[in-house]
């Protein structure tokens, strides 16, 4: 046994050698192997781990909200702005329009004053007086009266055929004559007569939401025989009343004027604005 250990003491030296370390091996491993268990456990890594992972899961449960409230006040913004424009442009016409509205109801067209549609009447202008309201007096006053087309002439050749032939050359139905009436008496009073004394056609309808007679025709000439704004009107002392002839009580002097018009008056000193002599 001696014998064999000195003749092989070197290699059961290095087998001592390698039990030792294998035992220091086995011992130290044991040991290593238990570390990191508690090292995984323990490791700053390991441990941030879940709380980097709870700490995102709470960042980005948050983030939604976060990331949505710049958007939300943003599209808030946008949203105030372009709401507040047209709300401060709308408060701002609000708040301009009532002096908006006042110049026009000055520009307004007058309103009626009466039950027959009667727009305000100019300062110094006879006001009208209802047929069924006139006495008839037997005191003789003098006016002058006319019935002329003289507007027709300009397109007497665009006119028809009959038409033609009732207008006459110089346009004159019935030139200026001084006629006597009654105190009370309308100028629709004073034509009736006069075209019935001077054998004058004339042929009128009464209109009871004007209250007065409206003149059709005089002399076969009819309205919308020229045109669509063709007719009669009346004149008295250069001024169209703005009501029917049945209104208009004559006075002693005045100057009445029957005139057939083309264009709704423009043609003979009048307009529509004034009202037809109906």
């Amino acid at each position: 046994m001696k014998a064999f250990f000195i003749k092989y003491k070197w290699i059961c030296i290095g087998v001592l050698a390698a039990a030792v370390i294998l035992t220091v091996a086995f011992v130290t491993g044991g040991s290593l192997n238990r570390e990191p268990a508690p090292q995984a456990v323990t490791t700053p890594a390991t441990t941030t781990a879940p709380a980097a992972t709870e700490a995102s899961a709470a960042t980005f449960a948050s983030q939604p909200s976060s990331a949505a409230q710049p958007t939300t006040q943003a599209t808030t913004q946008r949203t105030t702005k372009a709401a507040t424009q047209p709300t401060t442009k709308a408060a701002a016409a609000s708040q301009a329009q009532p002096a908006t509205i006042k110049p026009q109801a000055a520009t307004t067209a007058p309103k009626p004053t009466d039950a027959y549609r009667t727009e305000s009447v100019p300062e110094g202008k006879p006001q009208p007086q209802e047929p069924q309201e006139q006495t008839i007096i037997p005191e003789k006053h003098t006016c002058t009266f006319s019935v002329s087309c003289a507007s027709v002439l300009a397109q007497k050749d665009t006119l028809s055929a009959s038409v033609k032939e009732v207008v006459p050359d110089d346009g004159v139905i019935l030139p200026p004559l001084s006629l006597s009436f009654n105190e009370g008496e309308s100028v629709f009073d004073v034509l009736a007569r006069v075209c019935r004394e001077q054998h004058i056609h004339m042929e009128y309808t009464n209109t009871p939401i004007y209250n007065s007679a409206y003149i059709e025709g005089i002399g076969n000439l009819y309205e919308f025989d020229c045109g669509a704004g063709s007719g009669w009107m009346y004149r008295v002392n250069g001024w169209f009343p703005n009501y029917g002839s049945s209104r208009y009580a004559v006075k002693d002097g005045d100057v009445i004027e029957w005139l057939y018009t083309c264009d709704l008056g423009r043609d003979i000193g009048g307009n529509y604005g004034d009202q037809t002599g109906e």
